[in-house]
C-alpha cells in the first residue's frame, strides 16, 4: 500500500491579482507545510516577500515562520528526503531565497542521502537567482463617458448616445499544442527524461507531483494537464512510460 502524503497544489498564485490569491489560500496556510506540495509552498514563500494588502501580507509571514519551524522539525526518516524530492522537481528560478536558506539549514539535523540532497539543491540553485514576481494590478473602473454639453445661449444640452459598437464574433482558437509541435515535444523530452532519472526510474512518480513538475519547468507557461496527458498518453502507447494505478513510470 502506497504510503505517499497527498499535497496540496495550487496553480496560478504567482500571476493572479491579491483578492483572488487571498481567496485561494485562505485554508491552505491552515495545512502543515508537510502536506502542500513543494510547488505550491515555494509560491508561498515568494508572495511573503511581495508588498501586499495588509492582511494578506502579515497572513503569509506568518505561515512562512511556522513552515520554516514545520520543516526544521520534519523527521528524517524517509519524510523529509521524499519532500525534498518533489522540491528539487522544481525549476531553480521557482524556488524564492527564503525557502532556500531554509532548505540549506536543514544540513545541520540531516543525515545520510538527506545531506547529499541537500548539498545538491544548493548547487543547483547557486547559478540561478530566484524569480521575480510582477502581480497584475486590479483594473480601475472607467470613467463614465460626459452626456451633456453647453450649447451656444450657455443652457445644457444633451448629447447623444453613441452608436454601439458592432459585435465581432469572436474565432475559437486552435489548441497551442496543434499551433506549436514544440510544446508536445518539449513534453515528451521532459517526461521521458524525468522518468529515466536515476531518482524515479525504479519508483517513478505520482501522476499530480509528475503534471505539476512538467508545468514548472516547462517555458511555455499556459500549459494545462490535459495538454501533458495527451503527450503522456502517446508515449504510453510506443512503449516509452506505463501508467499504473495514480503513478508513471519509465518502461
Amino acid at each position: 500500500m502506497s504510503t505517499e502524503i497527498p499535497r496540496t497544489l495550487i496553480d496560478g498564485l504567482r500571476t493572479s491579482e491579491p483578492t483572488k490569491i487571498h481567496a485561494l489560500v485562505g485554508d491552505v496556510l491552515r495545512h502543515h507545510i508537510e502536506s502542500i506540495h513543494p510547488a505550491c509552498v515555494a509560491d508561498l514563500f515568494a508572495l511573503s516577500e511581495l508588498t501586499l494588502p495588509t492582511s494578506l501580507s502579515a497572513d503569509l509571514r506568518a505561515w512562512t515562520s511556522r513552515a520554516c519551524q514545520e520543516l526544521r522539525d520534519m523527521p528524517d526518516n524517509g519524510t523529509r528526503g521524499a519532500w525534498l524530492d518533489e522540491l528539487g522537481a522544481l525549476s531553480a528560478e521557482k524556488v524564492p531565497a527564503r525557502l532556500r536558506e531554509t532548505v540549506k539549514g536543514l544540513l545541520a539535523g540531516s543525515g545520510g542521502a538527506v545531506v547529499e540532497q541537500i548539498e545538491g539543491l544548493a548547487v543547483t540553485w547557486a547559478g540561478t537567482p530566484p524569480e521575480a514576481i510582477v502581480l497584475p494590478k486590479k483594473r480601475a473602473a472607467a470613467k463614465a463617458a460626459e452626456t451633456t454639453t453647453r450649447g451656444a445661449d450657455g443652457m445644457l444640452v444633451k448629447l447623444p448616445k453613441a452608436a454601439p459598437k458592432p459585435r465581432v464574433a469572436k474565432v475559437a482558437k486552435t489548441p497551442a499544442a496543434q499551433v506549436d509541435p514544440r510544446r508536445a515535444e518539449w513534453v515528451r523530452e521532459d517526461a521521458v527524461t524525468r522518468l529515466n532519472s536515476s531518482e524515479y526510474a525504479e519508483r517513478g512518480l505520482k501522476e499530480s507531483i509528475f503534471l505539476g513538475g512538467i508545468k514548472h519547468r516547462s517555458p511555455f507557461k499556459d500549459m494545462t494537464d490535459e495538454e501533458i496527458k495527451v503527450q503522456l498518453r502517446k508515449l504510453e502507447r510506443e512503449g516509452k512510460v506505463k501508467h499504473t494505478g495514480e503513478r508513471w513510470l519509465a518502461r
